[in-house]
């Protein structure tokens, strides 16, 4: 099996490479330091399978999934992260995501995730299952989502695509924002990016307007 590993910082990339290289059954066949170079690195070595993080700068691991998906929908995407954010568990599989483990995770219980991911299963990290359900909605608690009418189609903003909106009210730029919601400043393009596409606005005054007009701050 051709792997490809994705992670900014090269100690963790070197490890992951030591442990993965261990079993005779994969290869390594690059190393990105993120998502952009992923991409590229796919065209290039075509791998069967990427481990993916996801807080990387230039090109985060979410947008690069999609990326990578877009160019061979075969490739699996494993990612490997310290994110136990539902929004993140949720956009990484909605743009083709294959499996989420965390970095806790041992090198024995990785070799397996992979092993399975390959062969076609859908994993996820039990804690990460564990924070999910525990966020599932049961009677009487209160869903901070918001649905707005947009062109008679049901669009819902999530609470923090609420609080990026309210940041930017309260002029944030990019970083200040990213800091803030500890994510990496591409991610709150992308997510800004798409909360402009799907209520059809032009840019982020427009955003703003937007959201005054419906009450959503």
């Amino acid at each position: 099996m051709k792997i490809l590993i994705t992670d900014d910082q090269k100690l963790l990339r070197d490890c992951l490479k030591h442990a993965i290289e261990n079993n005779s059954d994969f290869e390594v066949v690059a190393c990105a330091e993120n998502g952009e170079e992923a991409v590229q690195f796919c065209r290039q070595h075509a791998p069967d399978l990427v481990l993916m993080d996801i807080m990387m700068p230039v090109c985060d691991g979410i947008e690069a999934t999609k990326q990578i998906k877009a160019l061979d929908k075969n490739i699996k995407v494993l990612m490997l992260t310290t994110s136990q954010s539902n929004e993140d568990v949720e956009t990484a599989i909605r743009n083709g995501a294959d499996g989420y483990v965390l970095k806790s995770i041992g090198s024995e219980e990785l070799i397996l995730a992979v092993k399975s991911v390959y062969s076609g299963l859908d994993i996820i990290h039990k804690d990460v299952y564990k924070a999910a359900t525990r966020n599932i909605k049961s009677d009487g608690q209160k869903d901070t989502s918001q649905s707005i009418k947009v062109n008679d189609v049901s669009v819902v903003l999530s609470p923090r695509d609420i609080k990026i909106i309210q940041c930017i009210i309260d002029g944030k730029d990019t970083a200040e924002i990213a800091k803030e919601l500890f994510l990496t400043e591409g991610r709150v393009r992308n997510i800004i990016t798409e909360m402009i596409s799907k209520l059809s606005l032009k840019d982020r005054a427009q955003l703003v307007a937007f959201a005054f007009k419906n009450n959503l701050v």
